[in-house]
């Protein structure tokens, strides 16, 4: 059994793709803007933005 803190983003692996959406959305602020279904967009970017390949690369950083 291992105690872990309260809250640890270090340990959390959806902090790590939370960062990549973000970066993306700041990416894509201009076309998001001219965007005629913006919220469409934001979808397939979170399909585009958390593969398997990184989910995969951000449990092994969190120690998983």
């Amino acid at each position: 059994l291992v105690f872990l803190p309260p809250y640890s983003p270090d340990l959390n692996p959806i902090e790590e793709s939370f960062s990549a959406l973000k970066a993306w959305l700041r990416r894509s602020y201009r076309h998001l803007l001219n965007s005629n279904n913006p919220i469409l967009d934001i979808h397939e970017a979170c399909a585009h933005a958390v593969t398997a390949d990184k989910a995969i690369g951000w449990f092994r950083h969190s120690g998983y």
